[in-house]
């Protein structure tokens, strides 16, 4: 039988080292939201969403997080009619934030029906607040898509007065912070 050198099991003991440190790096880089990558340019992302979104200057009162909106668009996924809103560093250089806003938030209990489906029982930090003499309940739901690498959050706020409500989930690298929008 053969001796194998002693230093080919110290390569093979660090090869095999480096493969389990790989394996156990966050999943940051496979992140993404649909046709979208963390970190892509605003020209790649308007141009690989097939003309769902087009470019936009956003407004300085459109900024979210110090990102600049980008771009916008109007999306349907899973039978559901979103206005979508992407979020830039401001030289549009690196995709941050996706903003999903529901066109219909009477259909808000079925997206998060939906969102439960695929990622589980969400953290719920929810709050009562004050509104004239009502009191009333801002749903905000989150989710770390670990296997991907995204935060997610559902935000609800039901109808007051004359306001329809609203519904909208916010996407973003678990990397980044949580913007409160």
């Amino acid at each position: 039988m053969t001796k194998i050198p002693a230093a080919f099991h110290k390569r093979l003991g660090l090869i095999a080292a480096l493969a389990l440190a790989c394996l156990a790096m966050p999943a940051a880089a496979r992140a993404d939201w649909d046709w979208t990558r963390w970190g892509m340019p605003a020209s790649e992302v308007i141009a690989g969403s097939k003309g769902e979104v087009a470019p936009v200057d956003g407004a300085p009162g459109q900024r979210v997080n110090g990102w600049d909106l980008k771009a916008t668009g109007d999306i349907r996924r899973d039978g559901l009619a979103f206005r979508a809103e992407l979020f830039f560093d401001p030289d549009g250089q690196a995709l941050h934030l996706v903003r999903l806003t529901l066109e219909d938030p009477g259909r808000c209990p079925k997206l998060l029906k939906r969102l439960r489906q695929r990622h589980g029982a969400p953290r719920d930090e929810s709050v009562v607040l004050p509104v004239g003499s009502e009191r009333v309940t801002l749903t905000l739901l989150k989710w770390d898509d670990d296997g991907r690498g995204n935060f997610l959050a559902l935000t609800a706020l039901p109808p007051v007065g004359e306001s329809p409500g609203q519904c909208f989930i916010r996407y973003r690298p678990l990397t980044e912070p949580d913007p409160r929008q």
